[in-house]
């Protein structure tokens, strides 16, 4: 059930007519004033309504033509609202737009970019997805699908835009980064840039480092210190992503225990506490059998093994017998491949941004825009 037909030669889109152009088209073709043929088979065809309320073209009679395969009225439904929302976004906008192996469901296009828009009705594997990727690929176009199978959808990635797509009776919703929107709102988001990959969530500002502090009698001058753990450093992006990182290291030589924020942070609530910090360098461990970055009593040097600190954070776990500070530290950025959408509130900066926060290592690019 194809949108698009040539009407006396000239590309016709059934649903970029008005109601007066449609109801003056079809008045013409009973009359036999003009020819509607559909562009690739070259059959002769009728205009059509589906129960959903969408113009369309089909063939005059019953036909296998490999050409036109059949469509389901939701699919027909789904490919209008992708045109429309195309055009809303500024671009141009073509169903059934073909190239070499490939017949894209909507082709838009925004001066010398091209996004080919698939609803994939059936189920499809990764691989498939991959191979029909790189056809699009070969001709310079990016493709996008919206599959009704929420198991196919791959883990976020920039060159293979998967989303999960539902469909009622007269809607379409597609999720994006764990929220539902219309469809139409994903293709114009994702046609203009408010909708775009992200490799790391971050906005500029320092992670937020969560710490639990532990009073801990030392095993041999019964002595009382304060050590800590790190449990993990949380960043809620501007797109509402959430992403963290949880430390639970066991004979580790580079240690967010470490981090002189973090030291600082501990020794107020140390000092307001009354209790002395733990020692924390590199020590032996026969145990480990080798050096790392250790807990020791500051009164008599004794090692607190990371084994019997785990037992010891988990009792003191289990009976809320532990201090909770969090604070504003760390890393400016996590990293967290996602489909980052605006909704108001901006976008994970990008990659220079990001990068410029911590120092850290280059990461992949974080914005490509089309257009």
């Amino acid at each position: 059930m194809p949108l698009l037909a040539m009407v006396d030669g000239v590309r016709t889109v059934s649903t970029l007519l008005s109601d007066e152009q449609w109801q003056s088209l079809r008045t013409d073709v009973r009359a036999g004033r003009c020819s509607v043929r559909l562009p690739y088979c070259g059959a002769v065809a009728y205009l059509r309504t589906s129960k959903l309320g969408v113009r369309h073209f089909a063939h005059r009679a019953a036909s296998d033509c490999a050409s036109h395969s059949a469509e389901t009225g939701q699919h027909l439904y789904a490919k209008n609202i992708i045109v429309q929302a195309a055009r809303a976004a500024g671009w141009d906008a073509e169903p059934e737009a073909r190239g070499e192996g490939w017949v894209a469901d909507v082709l838009a296009t925004g001066g010398t970019s091209k996004f080919a828009f698939e609803v994939q009705w059936s189920a499809q594997t990764r691989d498939q997805f991959e191979h029909r990727q790189h056809r699009y690929a070969a001709d310079r176009v990016h493709g996008v699908w919206f599959t009704r199978y929420e198991r196919s959808v791959p883990l976020p990635r920039r060159d293979l835009p998967v989303f999960h797509t539902a469909f009622a009776a007269d809607s379409v919703t597609t999720v994006v980064n764990g929220t539902a929107m219309p469809l139409a709102d994903a293709v114009i988001g994702l046609l203009t840039g408010r909708i775009d990959f992200r490799t790391h969530v971050a906005t500029g500002q320092p992670a937020i480092t969560q710490v639990s502090c532990f009073e801990y009698p030392c095993y041999r001058c019964s002595g009382v210190s304060l050590f800590w753990e790190v449990e993990r450093e949380v960043f809620d992006g501007p797109c509402g992503t959430r992403a963290e990182i949880r430390h639970a290291l066991i004979w580790a030589q580079d240690r967010p225990e470490a981090r002189p924020d973090v030291r600082r942070r501990v020794a107020m609530e140390a000092d307001r506490l009354g209790v002395p910090l733990a020692n924390l360098g590199s020590r032996y461990s026969a145990t480990a059998r080798g050096s790392y970055t250790a807990f020791s009593c500051p009164s008599c040097n004794a090692l607190f093994g990371d084994w019997y600190l785990r037992e010891y954070v988990m009792e003191a776990r289990a009976e809320d017998a532990f201090l909770l500070v969090t604070f504003p530290g760390g890393g400016g950025r996590i990293e967290q491949p996602h489909w980052c959408r605006d909704a108001g509130q901006g976008q994970c900066v990008d990659r220079e941004q990001a990068a410029a926060l911590t120092g850290g290592p280059d990461l992949a690019p974080a914005t490509d825009r089309h257009r």
